[in-house]
């Protein structure tokens, strides 16, 4: 008889964790393409369109986290750097596809212990991005004083809706009249700094 219930209990305990495994399934939303999205003319709000961007999917590299592993056109790249040492003196490195060097955060462990930031990636005449091609693809992030070691993240080729001018428009590329980026001047390329070994 104990046998019994005991089974029982087991047949009953499987159905119920099946039953909201499928409910959680079922109210889980799937990524909808670009395409789609235009197509059903969500611009202003529609039914039976999920999201557009791809779900959250936390990256670790050391203390150093993103908030996905995969990010469209137009999207920004949230970035958190915890529990910084106080005597770590460094760069975290942001490279595209092609190796070029595109974002770099500063850390010093004597001033921050927490460092917030994002970015986003897009055509700048001041790092030598001037084709979107050059951004969609496999990026990596690294620390300056651990060149051999990445983290990996991948920028899809697919816009953000409402992105699409801003990198096959006209007014937005290299060289353009109407490009308004400036040189920025405190930009030093990978190959003239110097790695700053930790203590």
């Amino acid at each position: 008889m104990a046998k019994q219930v005991t089974i029982a209990i087991i047949v009953g305990v499987a159905i119920v964790a099946g039953i909201i495994g499928f409910q959680a399934y079922e109210m889980s939303w799937q990524k909808t393409s670009t395409e789609d999205y235009y197509d059903k003319d969500c611009t202003s709000g529609c039914e039976g369109v999920s999201h557009v961007v791809y779900p959250e999917n936390p990256q670790f590299f050391y203390g150093l986290k993103i908030n996905k592993d995969k990010y469209l056109l137009g999207e920004n790249i949230y970035v958190s750097i915890t529990n910084i040492p106080k005597e770590l003196k460094t760069q975290a490195l942001f490279f595209t596809p092609y190796g070029t060097q595109f974002y770099e955060i500063q850390i010093d462990g004597e001033k921050n212990s927490f460092i917030k930031e994002y970015f986003r990636p897009q055509l700048l005449m001041n790092r030598n991005v001037c084709d979107v091609e050059e951004l969609k693809g496999e990026w990596t992030v690294s620390f300056m004083n651990l060149p051999a070691e990445a983290l990996k993240f991948q920028v899809m080729d697919e816009y953000l809706p409402g992105n699409e001018i801003y990198y096959t428009g006209e007014d937005f590329q290299c060289g353009k009249k109407n490009y308004d980026f400036t040189l920025d001047p405190s930009y030093i390329p990978p190959e003239q700094r110097l790695a700053v070994t930790p203590p």
